[in-house]
């Protein structure tokens, strides 16, 4: 009877040990999964943060593609207009040097070159602009929430740049629509001012000589249009950027066969 009762009592601190032991288990998973479910609450705060940035940074580009939109509008209206004018009086001048002689055509015509390079680097200017957007969405945006979830996010730039492109970079036809575009109004600018030089520097030069103010005009319009080239092929270099953005970010869809091979 003695040693059953010994017996008894020495398992029942190794009962409650085992009990314990147990309970700090329970307690070691509980904290364990609400560790767990913190960070997963976390990463859900985080990539919503970003989503809402992505957002942000997506309407303030598209509003600067309706700005563009818009200016383009006004700008070939104002053109159309301007060649209206110059057909409809085409009889009265009868010819391009009678034109740039009447009067103050010539100022009038080379304004035309003036609006033309600021047009063109307005356009240049938030096409920059929304390069920086996109590229911000792509370059941190993009690689902050593939950090977080392992997941490809925003991916199109690559996209398109690498399924519809036989070379890395833009593809050749996006390209070739925005030299078009984007070069129009300087040739605009440069057949105006060129065609005053043709027809009516010389004779302005032997009138007023070195103080014509309509040969000084067209000098500083001819000044203004290179500048404002400059600047415009200047703003267009950050487009060649992605070529190494792009190369950087490469593990993030290395697992996708669309891409394979490919940039």
């Amino acid at each position: 009877m003695e040693e059953g009762r010994r017996s008894k009592k020495s398992a029942q601190p190794k009962n409650e040990n085992a009990t314990e032991k147990e309970k700090l288990a329970l307690e070691h998973d509980k904290f364990a999964l609400e560790s767990e479910k913190f960070e997963l609450e976390k990463k859900k705060i985080e990539i919503g943060l970003y989503v809402e940035d992505f957002k942000a940074r997506w309407q303030e580009l598209l509003n600067f593609e309706n700005e563009n939109n818009r200016w383009t509008t006004l700008y070939v209206t104002a053109l159309l207009l301007v060649i209206g004018w110059i057909l409809n009086n085409s009889s009265k001048y009868g010819s391009l040097r009678n034109l740039y002689a009447e009067s103050d055509n010539a100022y009038f015509i080379m304004s035309i070159a003036v609006v033309n390079a600021l047009y063109t680097l307005a356009m240049a200017f938030k096409g920059y602009q929304i390069q920086q957007i996109a590229q911000y969405q792509y370059e941190f945006l993009g690689e902050r929430i593939w950090k977080i979830s392992h997941t490809p996010f925003n991916e199109w730039e690559r996209y398109r740049r690498e399924i519809f492109s036989t070379r890395r970079g833009p593809e050749p036809l996006r390209a070739a629509y925005f030299f078009l575009i984007s070069s129009l109004p300087t040739i605009v600018s440069y057949t105006i001012i060129i065609l005053y030089w043709g027809f009516e520097w010389q004779r302005q030069a032997e009138f007023h000589g070195w103080q014509s103010s309509r040969n000084w005009f067209s000098m500083a319009a001819f000044l203004l249009v290179n500048v404002t080239l400059m600047l415009s092929v200047s703003t267009a270099k950050l487009n060649k950027r992605w070529i190494e953005v792009l190369k950087q970010s490469k593990h993030r869809v290395a697992k996708f066969d669309v891409f394979s091979n490919r940039g």
